[in-house]
C-alpha cells in the first residue's frame, strides 16, 4: 500500500485510477459509505491530465462533489425530453468548445438519475461531444 498526499492507495484504488486515467473505458465505482469513492474522485480530479466534468442529479449532490447538476451542465430545462435535446447553435461558443474537448464525464449518485434523463444526456453529448457516432459522444 502506497501513501500519496495523505491518501492511502491500495490495489483496488490504483486499479480504478488506472482505468480512469489510462483508458477510455466506462467505469462504474460503487461501494458502501466510507469506502473511499469520494476520495478516489477527489484524487483523480487533482491528478489527471484529462478534462473532466463532474455532474450530479441534484444541487446538494453536486455541491458535495464540487460539481454541477446535470441540468445546468447540459442547459436542460426541468421538463427536458429526448425531443427537446438540441445541438448547441454556435460551434464557436465556450460551451460548445467545452463539450467537444471533454475527455471524462463523472456522474455522482448515478442511481438517482432517471433513465429518461440519462437518455437525454446521451443524446446531448452525441450532438455536442467530440465523436457523434459513439455513445455519450465518445466521452
Amino acid at each position: 500500500m502506497v501513501k500519496n498526499k495523505s491518501v492511502e492507495i491500495n490495489e483496488q484504488f490504483q486499479r480504478a485510477l488506472d482505468l480512469m486515467e489510462k483508458t477510455n473505458r466506462q467505469v462504474f465505482i460503487t461501494g458502501k459509505a466510507g469506502t473511499g469513492k469520494s476520495t478516489l474522485l477527489d484524487y483523480f480530479r487533482k491528478n489527471t491530465k484529462k478534462k473532466v466534468a463532474v455532474l450530479a442529479p441534484t444541487g446538494v449532490a453536486a455541491l458535495n462533489v464540487q460539481g454541477q447538476t446535470i441540468h445546468s451542465f447540459c442547459g436542460f430545462k426541468p421538463n427536458i425530453s429526448l425531443e427537446n435535446v438540441k445541438k448547441i447553435a454556435r460551434k464557436d461558443s465556450p460551451r460548445a468548445t467545452l463539450y467537444r474537448n471533454l475527455d471524462t464525464l463523472v456522474i455522482d449518485e448515478i442511481s438517482m438519475v432517471r433513465a429518461d434523463l440519462l437518455d437525454c444526456v446521451e443524446k446531448f453529448l452525441r450532438l455536442n461531444g467530440p465523436r457523434s457516432s459513439r455513445p455519450f459522444g465518445g466521452i
